[in-house]
């Protein structure tokens, strides 16, 4: 050991020692010790202010907030000497993340000096009590503890402590337990404080909008997942710690994982799993600790805490504690897990991987450096660059931009039309040669977020086939094939854009993305007669019912059209200023502007020749003001809920009343939509009741328009007998068949252009995310006008597009329905088979679902 170190230690223990009794415990600030209590969200802020304020070894830094307001703290913990220069480390820190900037020997004298970074999360699902309450207590040891190896940590590491990543969630399961808590916590699985209904586990669990935010990172649709991204970048960890609870039948769990990892998965993190896991076990030997690793958790889905930590340059690790419930629970065995027993567990994984980093500082420096010049390496090789091409709706792909941009990748866009060679596009076929216009967005490989790009922007995430022949075996024996996630997230098909890949490494004229400029919305001249507003953003609906909401006139029109030599596109927003009072106009300009949506003037409503023109019969028709409800609580799906509700409420500002399944018994007159998440029928119609059944079923014949997500279909057709779709399963030849999951993939959806619901998509087909068994088969009998199948899946029989399918499922479905309205009386019925909101990812069916809810109470 150098004489400056010694001294150094020296130093920081004389501090400490006198420190010590100025620095407050966990107790002191809390009231209650660690496992006494659930620790809430304003218990844990004032601890951190507290650490602060006493603390030379602790800043904390406000991340944001949440959904609920609730804010989000990070402690960073570190050295008195490291705080001095930390915004020197955190330079470094990007430095070292970017080998294009800094040169190896430079790299190699830098390491000597910086100190590692890792990245605590406790508890994404707010119910998961004891990864918030273990790194608490490692917060304590670190501000208090005088110890050689706290020492140790402190010197050669930076942590950052983010103690509760779901406050809100967290808050909500805190206050059930607390009002129901007697004077001593029982473990009995009946009593109140660990007894709760499935609704309410899933809000304990989530977010505000019941969003689970474990599956968020890459997408951060968010608000919580969208601050600490930003962490991420400004920090580079070369550790993330994910801290969770499982079911109580088992004990620990520690990575490494099982498998499937992507075929893009870091090298760097599978490394640093054998390191890391081999410390782990030592540590839960000594201890005496049961613990279990290489089981039941994978890295396939790059959305994970853990899985988007690796995927950003860190090793990415999971902690799976079994659940103590509230604050005490019953194991498999019945004996008695606290809350207590617990916190301990966690805080022995999160202490080891401070002091695992710490002391194995410079190794795991250097192999992350050199592990980005590997990334780097790969993208000069193989496809160079992935490119999105100026079509669909651009909100999507300005979105799409965005998140990139956050994750830390670089986007650039061509500043002139390019020729490429080596083209394949977003489902792998190959193209050749193809012409790409300027403004198209390019994604170059060769950048430190390779294995993030790669696995964003490639077609395919293909499985091991020797993982699917295990997965296969357990599906015939009707156990659990352990895909645990979608396999599919290709985010040209999620954003159902025109993306490919080429292998074409030349130099291109590019600027760098600028999402201020893509934001703009050029100006037009006031038009002698309308505003159109652009077909092929979805966001023109919600700009439509805020005009609605403000009672100016609109219409859509929704087949394309020409106007003095203009291509329109269908699904355009009409605006007549004859038909509105002059300050129509400021209201177009401000919501357009609001949306980013391109504005077309046009001084007539004659189309040209062979065009229907805006006043067409056929083709348009006014809207009436959407009075939309979403239902909600059990038996309803709450991520489905909360999909919908999110979808309309923060993607695009329209409000939706929330009803209580009671309310279907109540007058619904006022309403014109509802929309049923994914739901059980028969547990909905049991919840609710014949009459309301019935008064549900009045209400749709008298005009409501009713619109039905995944499973709520077969409500629809069962229940309600309001659909003449029908299953695949009820049919002769389907008798006894096994159904076969689809865990995740998108397939080909061929759109009938010539319907309403369907405007906007002037392309003839659709990826549609299949995430269930359901098949629908379109009613028998001649066509009606009545009965509409607006979109089936393709009957070429080539497969999915991306993820994987069962070979009985790829037999099965083309030609089955995947959106279809059916009118009922003076209303209408319009079915999705899968969640067209699926985790606001699969932003390519937003326009489907505005449609329904947006137009459907007007449409012809």
């Amino acid at each position: 050991m150098s004489t400056h170190r010694v001294f150094s230690m020296a130093l920081m223990l004389f501090s400490a020692a006198n420190l010590q009794a100025q620095v407050p415990t966990f107790k002191h600030v809390t009231g209650h010790d660690f496992g006494e209590s659930i620790t809430q969200h304003h218990q844990m802020v004032t601890y951190l202010q507290a650490l602060a304020a006493t603390s030379p070894r602790v800043v904390v830094r406000d991340q944001g907030e949440s959904w609920e307001g609730k804010r989000l703290l990070l402690a960073i913990v570190t050295s008195p000497e490291n705080h001095a220069r930390l915004d020197q480390i955190q330079r470094n820190a990007q430095r070292l993340g970017d080998p294009r900037t800094l040169a190896a020997a430079d790299a190699a004298a830098l390491i000597e000096t910086h100190p590692i970074v890792v990245f605590y999360g406790g508890s994404v699902h707010g119910f998961e009590l004891s990864g918030s309450e273990g790194v608490m207590k490692l917060l304590q040891r670190m501000t208090t503890g005088d110890d050689a190896a706290t020492m140790e940590v402190l010197q050669n590491a930076v942590l950052l402590i983010d103690p509760m990543l779901n406050p809100d969630g967290r808050d909500a399961f805190a206050q059930l337990n607390i009002q129901n808590l007697g004077r001593v916590p029982t473990a009995e699985p009946e009593d109140w404080t660990n007894d709760y209904s499935g609704w309410q586990g899933l809000k304990f669990r989530t977010g505000h909008y019941y969003f689970d935010t474990n599956r968020d990172w890459f997408a951060h649709t968010q608000r919580e997942t969208r601050a600490r991204v930003a962490t991420m970048q400004d920090w580079r960890p070369q550790a993330v710690v994910d801290m969770h609870e499982m079911g109580a039948a088992a004990e620990f769990y520690f990575d490494p994982p099982g498998e499937p990892f992507g075929p893009y998965f870091p090298e760097f993190a599978k490394r640093g799993f054998e390191r890391f896991g081999n410390a782990y076990a030592a540590a839960f030997d000594s201890a005496g600790f049961e613990y279990m690793t290489r089981e039941r958790y994978n890295f396939l889905y790059p959305g994970y805490t853990s899985s988007y930590g690796s995927y950003q340059g860190a090793v990415g690790m999971l902690y799976e504690q079994g659940s103590s419930r509230g604050l005490a629970g019953l194991r498999g065995d019945a004996s008695v897990r606290r809350l207590a027993d617990a916190l301990e567990q966690q805080y022995l994984a999160a202490w080891t991987a401070a002091y695992t980093a710490a002391s194995d500082r410079r190794e795991l420096l250097q192999s992350y450096y050199d592990s980005h010049q590997a990334e780097i390496a790969d993208g000069r090789q193989g496809v160079r660059r992935y490119l999105i091409a100026p079509a669909g709706d651009p909100s999507a792909r300005n979105e799409l931009a965005a998140l990139l941009t956050r994750g830390g990748v670089e986007v650039d866009v061509l500043t002139q039309s390019t020729r490429l060679t080596g083209v394949i596009d977003r489902t792998g076929q190959a193209v050749g040669q193809q012409t790409f216009p300027e403004g198209t967005i390019v994604v170059d490989a060769a950048q430190p977020r390779n294995r993030l790009i790669r696995s964003l922007l490639e077609p395919e995430n293909t499985l091991p086939e020797d993982f699917l022949a295990a997965a296969r075996r357990r599906v015939e024996r009707d156990e659990n094939p352990r895909f645990y996630d979608i396999t599919t997230w290709s985010m040209p098909l999620m954003f159902d854009l025109s993306g490919y890949g080429s292998t074409d490494g030349r130099e291109l004229a590019t600027t760098r993305w600028d999402p201020s400029e893509n934001a703009s919305v050029s100006s037009v001249a006031v038009p002698e007669y309308a505003y159109l507003l652009d077909g092929d953003n979805a966001a023109s609906l919600a700009a439509l019912y805020h005009l609605k909401a403000h009672g100016f006139r609109a219409a859509v029109l929704w087949a394309p059209t020409r106007i003095a030599g203009q291509d329109i596109p269908g699904g355009s927003v009409i605006v007549r200023r004859g038909q509105n009072e002059p300050e129509v106009d400021g209201w177009v300009r401000e919501l357009a502007a609001h949306y980013g949506i391109e504005l077309t003037a046009v001084n007539t409503g004659l189309a040209d020749p062979g065009y229907p023109s805006l006043g067409s019969g056929d083709w348009t028709f006014n809207v009436e003001k959407p009075e939309i409800a979403i239902l909600s609580e059990e038996p309803v799906s709450g991520y489905s809920f909360g999909w919908a509700w999110y979808t309309l409420d923060r993607q695009y500002e329209i409000p939706a009343a929330v009803l209580r399944t009671r309310s279907l018994g109540n007058d619904l007159s006022r309403l014109n939509v509802l929309v049923i998440p994914s739901v059980s029928g028969a547990a909905l119609a049991r919840t609710v009741g014949e009459q309301s059944i019935e008064r549900l079923k009045q209400w749709v014949n008298d005009g409501g328009t009713l619109v039905t997500i995944g499973s709520a279909t077969d409500f629809a057709r069962n229940q309600l007998d309001l659909l003449s779709l029908r299953s695949w399963y009820d049919t002769e030849e389907s008798e006894g068949a096994q159904a076969f999951d689809v865990p995740g993939a998108f397939f080909r959806g061929v759109i009938d252009n010539g319907y309403w619901l369907s405007a906007g998509y002037d392309g003839g087909d659709i990826p549609v995310l299949v995430d269930s068994d359901r098949l629908y088969m379109p009613p028998e009998g001649p066509p009606s006008a009545r009965r509409r199948v607006v979109v089936t899946y393709a009957e070429d029989g080539t497969g999915t597009m991306s993820g994987h399918a069962w070979q009985e499922t790829l037999d099965r479905i083309p030609g089955m329905v995947f959106a279809y309205e059916e009118r009922v009386g003076g209303g209408r019925v319009i079915a999705f088979a899968e969640d067209v909101n699926y985790r606001a990812l699969w932003r390519g069916a937003n326009r489907m679902f505005l449609n329904a809810v947006v137009l459907g109470p007007s449409a012809p």
